[in-house]
């Protein structure tokens, strides 16, 4: 029992000399064990990738991308905020009232927490070969999504859709540098 919980976890990257305080003392293996023939064999057959020459503008993408989570962050203290003065207590989502300014504050931020992980995906990728492009395409977005939201704050939803064609257009921007970076990387492209 203890040469497998030592078999397994060398296997998984768990130096010998930890699985002591599983089985509670040092292991030592029969010179005739299978254990090495087994760890060679259960080894994969990949290594890990090396790692991915960033291009030196990148950082822009790294900033673009910190610029939307402070985005994120802003909407959530508008909610609280919100909260405190309509008293709604948690764990409510949405007030009662069709005409509610909350609900505009609480759409608002959820919409954009709906195509974040989209957007951060597609960002810091696209980034990789293009990343001045893609910083751009991301700052549009942030813009977009600040528009947007103080339009959904005015509580008029329709005031929404000045920031709407900003962030879309980015999103699909930022889509293609996917995509093209994608067709590029399997070689179909020059």
């Amino acid at each position: 029992m203890a040469a497998m919980i030592v078999l397994a976890a060398s296997n998984v990257g768990i130096p010998m000399g930890a699985c002591s305080s599983i089985v509670g003392s040092p292991l030592r293996l029969p010179a005739h064990s299978a254990a090495p023939f087994l760890r060679r064999s259960f080894r994969p057959a990949v290594r890990a990738a090396a790692p991915v020459p960033l291009p030196p503008q990148y950082g822009y993408v790294i900033l673009t991308a910190a610029s939307s989570y402070v985005l994120t962050q802003w909407q959530a203290i508008q909610i609280g905020a919100q909260r405190r003065k309509y008293g709604i207590k948690y764990p409510k989502m949405y007030e009662d009232s069709e005409e509610s300014v909350f609900n505009c504050y609480q759409r608002a931020h959820q919409n954009t927490l709906e195509a974040y992980p989209a957007f951060l995906a597609m960002l810091l990728t696209g980034g990789l070969a293009y990343p001045v492009t893609s910083a751009v395409l991301g700052l549009a977005w942030v813009i977009g999504r600040i528009i947007y939201t103080l339009g959904y704050y005015t509580g008029k939803p329709e005031n929404r859709n000045k920031g709407t064609p900003f962030h879309f257009f980015a999103l699909v921007g930022l889509l293609v540098t996917c995509i093209v970076f994608g067709v590029k990387q399997l070689r179909y492209l020059p």
